[in-house]
């Protein structure tokens, strides 16, 4: 989802979430990445993603739907890491 197509709550939701997970793949593929941090931005895309799920909200066009196929963040989160 792109920044202009964000028209009500739903859509914003689904933006942030994106963004959310854009920032959890990015320091997921560092080699080097403060844990905490890295493990309070996958806490926060998973609860964005839990209440996407809650509320019906559509996540097509996000990284959201990856995350689904995996199961949750931290699996799909691993999935870049390359130590």
């Amino acid at each position: 989802m792109q920044k202009y197509q964000v028209r009500n709550a739903e859509n914003a939701l689904a933006y942030i979430t994106d963004c959310i997970l854009a920032t959890v793949c990015s320091m997921a593929m560092k080699k080097s990445r403060p844990k905490y941090e890295f493990e309070r931005q996958i806490s926060i895309a998973q609860t964005s993603i839990d209440w996407m799920i809650e509320m019906h909200i559509d996540f097509s066009g996000t990284r959201a739907t990856n995350v689904i196929e995996h199961g949750n963040v931290k699996t799909w989160a691993d999935t870049f890491i390359h130590d």
